[in-house]
């Protein structure tokens, strides 16, 4: 398996195993195919594990959890998701805290190496497009990433690059900016219309 550099998470494999599939998010499975594919995957040299709450309500990171009872081997990385929309900003830090608690439990591990916000960053005065504020995310999210990032909590964060294309390039030229943007690919079926 050839590997990249990501920075400080240190090289990952090329190619990534997505967590639609083993959350069943494309079909059903059963838990013992889905724990199977994870351990297969990490056989065959897949390093990189992307997962989110939403994929299968959590079973994405229940499966990878049991697959490994919770002791990852060391070259192994997790990215895992929160989506937050649009709260008011005094819930921020706790949104993100409980998405993060419930996937580290969910993944039986106290760490993730990659938190992305899995939702659009929006201009301000979006109408009719659901997401992040970018002030909000200025202001509130950015910061409270930062924290959970010095409290030794998460290694690196991201951002999903979908929506407003002005806009995620606008949070892209903050300081600090996202350490990754994940990027809607797939080269079995079309993203549709993302």
């Amino acid at each position: 398996m050839d590997t990249r550099q990501f920075g400080r998470l240190g090289p990952v494999s090329a190619l990534s195993l997505g967590g639609g599939g083993i959350g069943q998010v494309w079909g059903a499975t059963t838990r013992e195919e889905a724990v199977t594919t994870v351990r297969d995957a990490v056989a065959a040299g897949v390093t990189l594990l992307d997962l989110a709450p939403g994929y299968g309500d959590g079973e994405a990171e229940r499966v990878v959890g049991e697959a490994f009872a919770g002791q990852l081997p060391a070259s192994v990385r997790i990215s895992t998701k929160c989506r937050l929309g649009a709260p008011a900003a005094a819930d921020v830090r706790a949104l993100l805290a409980a998405s993060l608690d419930a996937s580290c439990e969910r993944l039986r591990t106290e760490h993730i190496d990659l938190f992305l916000l899995h939702n659009q960053l929006v201009p301000d005065d979006a109408l009719g497009i659901t997401g992040t504020p970018l002030a909000l995310f200025r202001e509130v999210v950015r910061p409270e990433l930062e924290r959970l990032l010095a409290d030794g909590r998460i290694a690196a964060w991201g951002l999903t690059a979908i929506g407003v294309p002005d806009t995620l390039l606008a949070a892209f030229d903050d300081d600090p900016p996202p350490f990754a943007a994940q990027c809607v690919t797939n080269l079995l079926d079309s993203p549709g219309s993302m």
